[in-house]
């Protein structure tokens, strides 16, 4: 968990065609992130889709033990209208300390295509660069995130694939419908009950480590998202996720609590 992990941002990813969302208020998720036992990530979020528009914010914080040894804090927005039935992202933006070096990224959008405003560090000794071919029709992942849950509130599935770009690497994410499952109580967790299960499997395309070897290069790595209603007249939002680490295999967040946002 040496960096913020797609699936995190993600919850899940793009897939089938939503209509036109109803104009509903802002809603404010957090979660905590258990790995090996402890609560190690913080995550507070908040998803606002309109007809005129979406933005989705973001703040994920290192917490606990590992946030004394990888002490990390950052902060993310999106924003963009919609074109039809697909999401047109204006900006995405994050800004913080990831193991307590700055890290900044803006990404504005003309007509869909990204445009790397900044990035800071502008390089990474140990990272390649994405090419530009591969930037190309790309989402942010919290656009991505805007666009599941519209897709999830229309079809009631997550069956496609979506290409995501984060300023750094490029992933290809495929998910499909697992179903109806029905999540039991847990302390962890503010939710039990029905809900939508998508699974999910990524690759990364772009922006390796050098350090990369062949498996890793082609390593995909499978998670979990499930979705519930929370609030009346709300779609359906991520409740619980399970997703893969580098340091501690498998992850976990939790929803802790639900509240209504304010809009922005």
């Amino acid at each position: 968990m040496n960096r913020i992990h797609p699936t995190l941002l993600l919850i899940a990813t793009l897939l089938a065609p939503p209509a036109l969302a109803q104009d509903r208020p802002p809603v404010k998720l957090n979660f905590a992130v258990y790995a090996a036992g402890l609560n190690v990530v913080l995550v507070e979020s908040q998803t606002d889709l309109s007809d005129a528009g979406y933005r989705i914010d973001l703040n994920y914080r290192s917490t606990g033990l590992f946030g004394t040894f990888v002490p990390s804090e950052i902060e993310s927005f999106a924003q963009g209208s919609w074109t039809g039935i697909r999401p047109l992202p204006l900006r995405f933006a994050n800004w913080g300390t990831l193991r307590g070096k700055e890290r900044r990224v803006t990404i504005d959008y003309d007509h869909g295509q990204p445009i790397l405003r900044r990035l800071v560090p502008e390089t990474e000794d140990n990272r390649d660069p994405v090419p530009p071919a591969l930037q190309r029709d790309t989402l942010d992942t919290l656009s991505a995130m805007a666009y599941l849950v519209r897709a999830v509130t229309d079809t009631g599935k997550c069956d496609g694939t979506a290409r995501t770009f984060d300023g750094r690497r490029v992933f290809e994410i495929e998910s499909r419908t697992a179903g109806e499952d029905v999540l039991r109580p847990d302390y962890r967790s503010s939710f039990a009950g029905p809900t939508l299960r998508c699974d999910m499997k990524s690759r990364q395309l772009a922006g390796f480590q050098h350090d990369a070897d062949d498996a890793e290069l082609k390593k995909v790595l499978d998670s979990q998202a499930w979705l519930a209603p929370l609030l009346p007249g709300q779609p359906k939002l991520p409740v619980r996720v399970v997703f893969s680490t580098r340091f501690f295999g498998a992850a976990t967040a939790f929803l802790t609590d639900v509240a209504p946002g304010v809009r922005k």
